[in-house]
């Protein structure tokens, strides 16, 4: 929902001309006589080196960010990020401030300061390298043996001895057989990886306790080998993995466990257990519930409630049976199952209500 949220958006300031529909016009380019920087003419003294840097007599430009400190006839443009003169490699990119995504830019123009200028040469996506080291994105990095250094991704690279990952090596990795799985999952032909970005959960490289012949994605976040099921990149206790099956809503289940997410839930019947759908539910909180022959739970927590056949899935958290109203499994006291209803999500400060009263996250709260 919020990616087309974000697309929509998009969209309209596409109607409203803040950003462009057609990528190709972007940046500089010359037409004729004149000098065409995001559809716009500009000074026709400036001499455009590609779609992203330029210069004129006096000042070397990234976009429409004046560089700093340039010496200006032997400035030369290496890609759409890197550039140098002869004192200087300069690594330069623009980027959007989170609170106003879309209007406001920010460039990072950094001065490579130990950087070879003579021997420093672009590989590819990000990457580049000098006679000393190798560069992601400006940062310096040592690898063991850069005449062979090759870019896998903008998240790895290789050389004849070992596999990196972010800048970092990845000790006792397999060069020859290392592959890159999806976005998550890596493997070579020692171990399986799981990866993700330093700033989100799970963050970094992560070696997975797994045997690498028999190892196999299953939906995220399970994989499995031949005799263990894995959690993101956790070994998962007491599991079958050839009778292992992943349900909906964050529920798993083998031939004698069920499963909510990693955790185990006790005192359940495998072989009864189904998940408890809700077409209308609005997040995965709303339709985190299952049932087995005899009770009813929650994520992993086995719920008390006085009939298990009539139970449904109200949404907002809310749960009722043919007696009770629920929220978040506790009883919504004295709220009436045949009229309780609930609200728009946000709509004013309750969400629900039944023939008597106002409800706001399971407490009332008056006519």
């Amino acid at each position: 929902m919020l990616k087309l949220c974000l697309q929509f958006f998009r969209f309209l300031l596409m109607l409203v001309g803040v950003i462009s529909f057609n990528k190709c016009s972007s940046g500089y380019k010359k037409e004729g006589n004149k000098v065409i920087f995001n559809g716009k003419e500009v000074s026709p003294d400036v001499l455009v080196l590609n779609a992203v840097f330029a210069k004129n007599d006096s000042t070397a430009y990234f976009k429409n960010y004046t560089i700093a400190g340039v010496d200006i006839p032997t400035f030369i443009a290496l890609d759409e990020h890197y550039a140098k003169d002869k004192n200087t490699v300069y690594y330069c990119d623009e980027y959007r401030e989170g609170v106003n995504y879309y209007l406001t830019k920010r460039s990072a123009i950094s001065h490579i300061r130990d950087a070879h200028i003579l021997s420093f040469t672009i590989i590819s996506e990000g990457y580049a390298k000098d006679e000393k080291r190798a560069y992601f994105e400006g940062i310096g990095f040592d690898v063991q043996d850069l005449a062979t250094l090759e870019v896998i991704n903008a998240r790895f690279v290789k050389d004849k001895t070992q596999v990196y990952f972010e800048r970092k090596p990845i000790i006792g990795s397999d060069v020859k057989s290392f592959r890159v799985l999806n976005n998550y999952y890596a493997q070579d032909a020692q171990r399986a990886y799981y990866y993700n970005f330093a700033n989100e959960i799970y963050g970094g490289i992560h070696p997975i306790p797994c045997n690498s012949a028999s190892f196999a994605l299953l939906d995220y976040p399970y994989s499995k080998d031949n005799t263990s099921v894995f959690y993101v990149f956790d070994k998962m206790i007491d599991t079958d993995a050839s009778t292992f099956t992943i349900l909906k809503n964050g529920y798993a289940k083998d031939a004698k466990s069920v499963f909510f997410a990693s955790k185990k839930i006790a005192e359940v019947d495998a072989a009864t257990f189904t998940v408890i759908m809700n077409p209308d539910a609005y997040s995965l909180e709303d339709a985190c519930y299952g049932k087995d022959k005899a009770n009813i739970f929650m994520k992993e927590k086995k719920l008390q409630v006085a009939d298990i056949a009539s139970f449904k899935i109200l949404g907002f958290s809310y749960t009722a049976d043919k007696q009770n109203v629920y929220y978040n499994g506790k009883i919504v006291k004295n709220a009436d199952p045949n009229s309780f209803k609930l609200y728009p999500h946000d709509q004013g400060d309750e969400d629900a209500e039944d023939a008597k009263n106002k409800y706001s996250k399971g407490k009332k709260v008056g006519l």
